[in-house]
């Protein structure tokens, strides 16, 4: 590491903010300092996108074993037709449905254990 002549402080000098008064001591440091307890606050959008992942996988599943008929196809009051997006007709378009509500349902269930969280991690009893 090389010194810079341009630079007029040297390292063993207390280095000085920009105000021009010297940084307080290590003693003065420890004298003002006041203990403080460190807080973990959750990040919301972590949260909400799990839940809507866990969402949208839930609302397949109940797709998937509510919906078969009873011969066990999937295909029980549900007309297959030949739209033009093939797989929103039929139970393409249910499992479309159920997974987008699932999504919203879940992000939400996801905010709301972040809020929940969140205030836990305020409360000093913990």
């Amino acid at each position: 590491m090389s010194h810079d002549p341009q630079d007029p402080q040297r390292p063993d000098e207390p280095v000085t903010p920009q105000g021009g008064e010297p940084a307080p001591s290590e003693d003065e440091l420890v004298r003002l300092a006041v203990p403080a307890r460190v807080r973990r606050a959750p990040k919301y959008g972590v949260f909400i996108v799990a839940g809507a992942l866990v969402g949208v996988v839930v609302g397949l599943l109940l797709t998937l074993f509510l919906g078969a008929g009873s011969d066990g196809t999937g295909s029980s009051d549900v007309a297959s037709g030949t739209g033009f997006i093939s797989f929103l007709d039929g139970q393409g378009s249910i499992r479309l449905v159920m997974g987008t509500a699932g999504a919203v349902v879940g992000g939400f269930v996801g905010g709301a254990l972040a809020v929940r969280a969140d205030r836990r991690s305020r409360d000093p009893l913990g």
